[in-house]
């Protein structure tokens, strides 16, 4: 009996992530709305297999981002990330951990054309939860230039990714980081009340 159940489950998640990456392949090539027809065709599921997970195409989308928010969440709610500006590797390569858990279909993200607001909401996150730390905020000279300087920094960021996923960075993620990370850490020298 346990045995079956698992072989469900399994097969219950399959089928998600079948979904989940039939919709990330057609951002890539569909300038329209994203029907069920679609994404079924694509994942080479039937309707009812889809409706067993989500309600609506759109209801996908919602998924892949909020998995997406909760996962950078959970790297910032760690704590890490309020050392992070003075030494952020350790963020960063819970941030590639993410990636490399589904290296593919992340690059696949990445180089969408409708990935431009679902990263806006990442970088707005990211600095509404710098921005309101009551344990960070008192470190920092300048609050406005600070945030203008995070802004820039996790815009930089992610124009990086988008460009390692376009195929137009050669170097290994992890050596991106790094360098990254050097990056933050100087930079950001200037806005830590010492």
């Amino acid at each position: 009996m346990e045995s079956k159940k698992r072989k469900t489950y399994r097969s219950f998640t399959r089928s998600e992530k079948a979904i989940i990456r039939a919709y990330v392949e057609l951002m890539q090539t569909n300038t329209g709305r994203i029907t069920v027809t679609d994404i079924v065709d694509k994942a080479d599921l039937n309707r009812s297999t889809f409706y067993a997970h989500f309600k609506t195409a759109d209801d996908v989308r919602e998924r892949i981002h909020s998995d997406v928010i909760t996962s950078l969440e959970g790297i910032m709610s760690e704590g890490d990330y309020r050392n992070s500006i003075s030494d952020p590797l350790p963020a960063l390569r819970r941030v590639l951990d993410i990636i490399r858990s589904d290296e593919e279909m992340y690059k696949m993200l990445l180089r969408t054309e409708g990935a431009a607001n679902f990263l806006k909401d990442i970088e707005n996150t990211v600095i509404e939860k710098y921005m309101t730390d009551e344990v960070i905020l008192p470190h920092i000279k300048g609050r406005e230039e600070f945030e203008m300087y995070l802004r820039l920094v996790i815009g930089g960021f992610i124009s990086v990714l988008q460009d390692w996923a376009a195929d137009n960075i050669k170097l290994a993620l992890e050596r991106v980081i790094e360098i990254i990370s050097f990056s933050i850490q100087k930079s950001a020298e200037i806005y830590l009340a010492r």
